[in-house]
């Protein structure tokens, strides 16, 4: 039994670092690395701009993809860890700090790109960031952002409008 859940963690483990390293999608760049054409042409950004805003995400992503991976390897190790029959709770803790650690690390790698990124724009670059939602909750409705309306997430439908 110990063996199957050991192979079955090692499955899951490549499943999910696989994943990882196809590299985080957001709204302004595809997976590819492409910048939006919407959100250059609505923030107005120079072709300097658009070039040190893609090397930033460039740089961000070489930093949090390794950090994705390993904190899927966690996570199926917390799995697993779960699954004994015996729990460890020193190990169960453990890893939850470091999974937490890991955590922290892409949120700070996240938050420095987002202040570089703000501080390459115009005061009017701004203004218009702003005004399409962008840095607030997905869930608050106020913020729609750059793309064409409709009604998605889960459980959210529409609502009153």
């Amino acid at each position: 039994m110990k063996k199957l859940s050991m192979i079955a963690a090692l499955l899951m483990v490549f499943a999910v670092t696989t994943v990882a390293a196809a590299g985080p999608g957001n709204r302004f760049f595809d997976r590819n690395g492409n910048m939006d054409p919407a959100v250059i042409s609505a923030l107005e950004l120079t072709n300097e701009q658009t070039e040190k805003i893609r090397t930033l995400y460039e740089s961000a992503k070489k930093v949090i993809i390794p950090i994705k991976a390993q904190l899927a390897t966690k996570r199926a190790e917390m799995k697993l860890l779960w699954t004994q029959t015996t729990l460890d709770a020193d190990k169960i803790k453990a890893t939850q700090k470091e999974i937490q650690a890991l955590r922290t690390k892409v949120r700070d790698t996240q938050t420095g790109t987002r202040i570089a990124f703000r501080n390459l724009l115009t005061p009017e670059q701004t203004s218009k960031l702003l005004a399409s939602g962008f840095g607030r909750n997905k869930h608050d409705k106020k913020g729609r952002g750059f793309a064409k309306g409709g009604c998605s997430g889960k459980g959210n439908g529409c609502g009153n409008r």
